[in-house]
């Protein structure tokens, strides 16, 4: 094939993805199912536009400080702050999830309970396989038919 067959387009990513949250222990798949925006989906773009105003208002003000010869000190977040914020921001970028069960009760998606989910430290390894997911675009690139 030269290069005038291929079809850059095939390797865009998709607006949407699934992950199948796999068993931590056995790294079977689990057959539950949660559903992302993908890299160029309206939702991450805005996310993205939102971390990237907070890093510019950073940087203007180490510059601000630096013209008035002034030293400056970021604010401290705490550590259970920022995971809040890294679990808002995986909250934001997730369209759905299919039901569970949780302790017998039957837990279906809302921002609310994914919140719950990814807060909860008994389930760290649910936190670390979707923030893995998402943090590789290719996580949203669909297999070619060739392949």
């Amino acid at each position: 094939m030269d290069s005038t067959e291929f079809d850059i387009g095939a390797l865009d990513a998709q607006d949407e993805a699934t992950l199948n949250i796999k068993n931590p222990k056995t790294d079977e798949p689990t057959g539950w199912i949660w559903t992302f925006y993908g890299p160029g989906h309206p939702v991450t773009i805005a996310l993205a536009d939102q971390v990237g105003r907070e890093a510019l208002r950073i940087a203007r003000e180490k510059e601000q400080a630096r013209v008035n010869g002034r030293k400056w000190k970021a604010d401290d977040e705490p550590i259970d702050a920022l995971r809040k914020r890294n679990i808002d921001s995986i909250v934001k970028r997730t369209k759905s999830f299919t039901p569970v069960r949780l302790d017998d009760k039957l837990i279906e998606f809302s921002p609310d309970n994914a919140r719950m989910l990814l807060s909860d430290q008994r389930k760290s390894w649910l936190f670390k396989q979707v923030t893995d997911y998402l943090k590789e675009d290719e996580s949203f690139i669909q297999p070619s038919a060739t392949s």
